[in-house]
């Protein structure tokens, strides 16, 4: 499978799950060689690299909200390595604080201000499908990783991207 294919798909979700929150989303720029392939799920490769998008999108559209200024693209660089393939993503949204990043890959632990399930209705079902807040995301994606003998790490800056 193509990882800059997959990773141009779960962009274009996420992307798409934040113009319906936000009305608007940050760009997204990838590195890498197109034409490189490399045997791997390409569903699982989705939701990873979704979710961990889907996080910048909205650690960076929060961030320059109220801001005049036009926020900085999220960066995807895939590198095809003699031994493994990386995927790096990394963004201006402003960082998790360091007492915040034991919890990352603990579920239910959500870095979003509010509860998706608060908004719930007597049937069930939430009104609208939210960008962050259910806890799933990140652990479920380091598992798929480690699964098939790879890893998922967060590096956090605080502060970084602060206007």
């Amino acid at each position: 499978m193509s990882p800059f294919n997959v990773t141009r798909n779960a962009i274009d979700d996420a992307r798409a799950m934040c113009y319906r929150e936000y009305g608007n989303a940050p760009e997204v720029t990838i590195y890498g060689d197109p034409d490189f392939t490399f045997p791997y799920v390409p569903t699982h490769l989705h939701h990873m690299v979704f979710e961990l998008v889907k996080n910048s999108l909205r650690a960076v559209e929060e961030r320059f909200m109220d801001d005049d200024r036009v926020a900085p693209p999220i960066r995807i660089i895939i590198a095809d390595g003699i031994e493994d393939v990386t995927i790096k993503i990394s963004d201006e949204g402003g960082g998790i604080p360091r007492s915040g990043l034991p919890k990352l890959f603990t579920y239910l632990y959500s870095t979003a201000k509010t509860n998706p399930m608060d908004e719930v209705s007597d049937l069930g079902i939430a009104d609208t499908v939210t960008m962050a807040g259910y806890g799933h995301g990140l652990p479920i994606s380091r598992l798929y990783a480690k699964y098939f003998g790879g890893d998922l790490q967060i590096l956090s800056m605080e502060g970084y991207g602060i206007v």
